[in-house]
């Protein structure tokens, strides 16, 4: 059985004017181990097909089934159970805490842990130091250069082991030079057996996917 079910996908927005339909019936299955890229132009759907499936986004009508699991017939505190176990994200945008140390920063999805304080560090440093930043672990963020902060918010979706890594756009905000670094760490990753589902823009970045998922207006394939 496929890792990833999504079926009949639609996911309306309450605009100025009118409903929008971001979603119109979207339907795929993805494989464990497998590496995706989703491309399409701006407005087509992407970041909220990424959003549905990784359980932050209800859709209108559908479901989504991840290991076995129907996530959205989950009540609300479990769903965050599931992201938690299975699902780490990665932003453009980072979205790291300012005033929080790298490691502080890559700790913050073990906060509902059972682990001591130490051994939370401890799995937080082991990250940093796969991901090369063990020696940065007290900087602040605005310390490092954008790859190192992005590599940082890979290490903050790793830390709980999760499955499945949803990436948005993880090389927009990057230099080219920066931005292979952090797509050979991705494909690392993948190789380690992570499922990758990757949104992007970047025709360079899509080489390093298994498959290529195209979207236009609300729908896959169009």
């Amino acid at each position: 059985m496929s890792l990833i079910i999504a079926e009949d996908l639609q996911k309306e927005y309450n605009g100025s004017a009118e409903r929008v339909a971001a979603l119109r019936g979207v339907s795929l299955e993805i494989e464990q181990g497998e590496f995706v890229a989703v491309i399409g132009p701006s407005g087509s759907g992407k970041s909220t097909l990424l959003s549905v499936i990784g359980a932050l986004n209800h859709p209108t009508r559908g479901r989504v089934v991840v290991d076995g699991i129907d996530i959205y017939a989950l009540p609300a505190e479990r769903r965050a159970d599931f992201r938690r176990e299975y699902i780490g994200f990665v932003f453009q945008s980072f979205q790291l805490v300012p005033y929080l140390t790298v490691v502080e920063n890559v700790m913050v999805p073990l906060a509902v842990s059972d682990a001591s304080s130490a051994q939370k560090k401890a799995m937080a440093m082991s990250i940093l130091e796969s991901v090369g930043l063990g020696n940065k672990s007290n900087r602040l963020p605005d310390e490092l250069s954008g790859g190192e902060q992005e590599r940082v918010a890979i290490a903050r979706a790793l830390v709980n082991h999760p499955p499945i890594i949803l990436a948005d756009e993880p090389t927009g905000n990057l230099d080219s030079a920066t931005g292979e670094g952090i797509m050979a760490l991705l494909l690392a990753l993948n190789e380690a057996g992570h499922t990758i589902i990757m949104v992007t823009h970047n025709q360079e970045n899509v080489r390093y996917a298994r498959r290529t998922i195209r979207m236009r207006d609300g729908r896959v394939g169009a």
